[in-house]
């Protein structure tokens, strides 16, 4: 049964009860971080039979960036996007539904360019943000703007969702496996500010697969792939 086939009175418990939960995850954040090391150990996803090859491949990508011991890869069910948000997360063991977030290519449609080659002024970008908080579409064009000092003109900045078929071009993932690690390309990423007020200090992405999920610590996140902070909400 789904949370939202529930009774009202039954789905507000839950709410409760995972406000409840998350309020506990702050107070014990340096105990979950212990945990989390314990089980980035174990590496039970590798007792999965026939792993997707793009799984592999942020499997890879993460290795090449030396985090694989510090980072969770998670399979679920063939039908977990049919699930409410807060089920999601119950499912793959997260503090919190702020700490579920997905990883998207934006295209900048006003470049002038096609290029990714400038972090500075790309055409695309894959943006990090939180289920809960959606992208701001003028707030990324006012960081990105900053990036080169607002030399360019407004005029040249239009960011919407790329087609899929750019996406997949560019990271080798289709939608829902959307990862920002073992892209195809170096895509430049932009992850939300709002993540990094996280606590525990965790989020959980897209692995490749749309039935495979990754969980990896903010600051290694930020560290090993540089990207971008910014303020998107």
């Amino acid at each position: 049964m789904l949370v939202n086939e529930l009774a009202t009175e039954d789905r507000e418990a839950i709410r409760k009860l995972q406000n409840d939960i998350s309020s506990l995850y702050a107070v014990v954040a340096e105990d979950f971080k212990d945990e989390w090391k314990k089980e980035c150990a174990k590496q039970t996803y590798t007792e999965c039979p026939d792993i997707p090859d793009v799984v592999l491949q942020v499997e890879q990508g993460c290795k090449d960036l030396g985090i694989l011991d510090q980072c969770q890869l998670i399979p679920v069910e063939s039908d977990y996007y049919d699930w409410e948000l807060q089920q999601r997360a119950f499912r793959v063991n997260a503090p919190s539904k702020e700490h579920m977030c997905k990883s998207v290519v934006m295209e900048n449609t006003r470049c002038t360019h096609e290029d990714i080659s400038d972090p500075n002024y790309s055409r695309y970008y894959c943006v990090i943000t939180q289920y809960v908080k959606p992208v701001n579409t003028q707030k990324m064009l006012n960081f990105c703007r900053g990036l080169k000092n607002k030399e360019i003109s407004k005029k040249y900045y239009n960011f919407r969702l790329a087609d899929p078929e750019v996406s997949l071009e560019l990271t080798g993932y289709k939608k829902g496996g959307v990862c920002p690690i073992g892209m195809k390309q170096p895509v430049p990423i932009i992850l939300a500010e709002s993540i990094t007020k996280l606590e525990p200090s965790v989020i959980y992405l897209g692995a490749g697969h749309i039935d495979w999920k990754l969980g990896i610590p903010v600051d290694t996140f930020i560290d090993s792939t540089k990207c971008f902070v910014a303020d998107l909400d």
